[in-house]
């Protein structure tokens, strides 16, 4: 059975935690939408 090194596993946890962190962000962004953002979809068109 094949095994993979220390560094082959340090790699993978990176990538992995990078990934969780990404969806982890987007998630929150999605559910706490910026002041400047809500500012300008309330502002009145020019």
């Amino acid at each position: 059975m094949h095994r993979l090194t220390k560094q082959e596993q340090l790699v993978l946890c990176i990538v992995m935690g990078l990934l969780l962190l990404g969806w982890a962000v987007k998630s929150y962004r999605l559910s706490h939408p910026s002041g400047t953002a809500a500012a300008q979809q309330l502002a009145p068109n020019k």
